[in-house]
């Protein structure tokens, strides 16, 4: 199993990079902000949120973190940096359909990425963990 979690990551940080890519697109040139009519059966918590980010141009900000953040993913150089930033984004976009959406193919949709990403930042443990600890590894320049 060792030597196929280096491969599984690089096809995981691979498929994330080009989902959020896609999405991060599509929040910009492709669909439109959904407009919600009084015949949904969305939450009205969901609604009044959803066209607050939509006014506010919060969702193109998002769309450009998440093209930002699936391009870093896509080369392995970058990956951890990647991983990084959208930890903070794929978070935020489950919790908001975790506490204020009632379809449950949002939260798996949100999910799986989110389940990724935790997966990528336990792969490079090694390299974050001296934030936490205030460890790291020595480096001679001579």
């Amino acid at each position: 199993m060792k030597p196929l979690y280096p491969i599984l990551i690089a096809l995981i940080g691979a498929s994330l990079g080009v989902f959020f890519v896609y999405n991060g697109v599509d929040k910009h040139f492709i669909s439109p902000c959904n407009v919600y009519g009084p015949e949904s059966t969305l939450p009205q918590d969901y609604i009044n949120l959803m066209t607050a980010l939509c006014s506010s141009g919060f969702t193109k900000v998002v769309g450009s973190l998440e093209v930002f953040a699936g391009i870093l993913l896509v080369f392995p150089r970058t990956r951890l940096l990647g991983t990084i930033v959208l930890l903070p984004v794929i978070s935020s976009i489950f919790l908001f359909h975790l506490l204020l959406d009632n379809r449950p193919d949002e939260l798996i949709e949100t999910g799986i990425p989110l389940a990724g990403v935790f997966l990528m930042l336990l792969y490079h443990y090694k390299e974050w963990r001296f934030m936490i600890h205030g460890k790291s590894k020595q480096y001679s320049f001579s």
